[in-house]
């Protein structure tokens, strides 16, 4: 039995990382209006990027040092 991906305050993260909507969305290859969507409990997103979500969340220096090093 697997466990489930532990939610993750989004807005909360964000405000962390000293990101705005905008430029989370844009760092994270996010659509806008889809984040937007997800702070606001409209939607949520699904569990392959919830998994990014609780990583990012967990270890941000070393999810943002890869993405710089693969110039994702």
């Amino acid at each position: 039995m697997t466990n489930p991906i532990p939610d993750v305050d989004l807005k909360a993260l964000r405000k962390k990382l000293g990101l705005n909507q905008t430029q989370f969305a844009h760092r994270y290859s996010i659509n806008l209006a889809t984040l937007r969507n997800w702070e606001c409990g409209k939607s949520s997103p699904m569990s392959t990027v919830k998994l990014f979500l609780f990583l990012l969340a967990k270890m941000p220096e070393e999810i943002n040092r890869t993405i710089e090093k693969y110039d994702i």
